[in-house]
């Protein structure tokens, strides 16, 4: 029985140990991505903080302002909700005829990549809520794959829909010129749990802010950045917790 304790030991530790290692190849595994962070979107406010018995200045990032809309559950859903969760966002609506189709399949690959962290959200809002009810969202989900409860598509108030859009920096508008009627950007949005939109810079030095849905090099280059917010998402809640632990 002792000649084969060590090796019971051994096959014991690694199996403890396998799901962490897995889990920090998962976080930590977008090319090198892990030791960089994700730079703020938007307009930051300046306000004044003392510092060493001095006012100076210091700047607030853009935070994206309150909605509330209904989901395809026909329940409400609201910014406020999602705080302390990550999640990216578009609009789309189900009749689209030309980019949604592209652009929600390739969001499905986001999902399913992303389907072992609990934190990570999508947000999809229709540009056409008069055809799109939660019922027709409801298809709608089961149609692409959507996971319940993990991706939410939602309707409400027009006005109301295409002003987060803007509050995105995307588009969304009524527009009888194109197919469907209505026009919208192509763009994936990366959301952080203080409600603030994070993002790359790119290649030339520039925030990338948004991302084409309708491109897989694209949608990869989210993948990586999503990696890139989880792990600043566990850095923070470890010391957030940490720092509870020791009230």
């Amino acid at each position: 029985m002792n000649k084969n304790t060590p090796s019971k030991k051994a096959v014991l530790v690694v199996l403890l140990i396998l799901p962490s290692l897995f889990y920090l190849i998962f976080v930590y595994g977008a090319e090198g991505n892990f030791f960089k962070t994700l730079d703020y979107v938007g307009p930051k406010e300046i306000v004044q903080v003392e510092k060493d018995g001095q006012l100076v200045n210091d700047t607030i990032p853009y935070v994206i302002p309150d909605f509330e809309f209904i989901n395809q559950e026909d329940t409400t859903l609201s910014s406020a909700e999602m705080r302390g969760k990550v999640y990216v966002a578009n609009f789309f609506f189900s009749s689209c005829p030309t980019i949604c189709p592209a652009m929600n399949y390739n969001l499905k690959q986001v999902q399913d990549r992303f389907l072992g962290y609990e934190d990570i959200y999508f947000l999809s809002f229709t540009v056409d809520p008069e055809y799109d009810s939660p019922a027709v969202l409801k298809v709608y989900e089961e149609k692409i794959g959507a996971v319940n409860g993990r991706w939410f598509f939602l309707t409400g108030e027009k006005e109301a829909l295409y002003k987060t859009a803007r509050d995105f920096f995307v588009n969304a508008m009524e527009d009888s010129t194109a197919a469907g009627g209505f026009l919208h950007s192509e763009y994936m949005v990366i959301v952080d749990w203080e409600g603030r939109i994070r993002s790359r810079i790119d290649e030339q030095g520039n925030l990338k802010a948004v991302y084409n849905g309708t491109s897989p090099d694209e949608v990869n280059k989210l993948k990586d950045d999503v990696k890139v917010l989880i792990a600043e998402y566990e850095k923070h809640k470890s010391v957030t917790e940490y720092r509870e632990s020791k009230k």
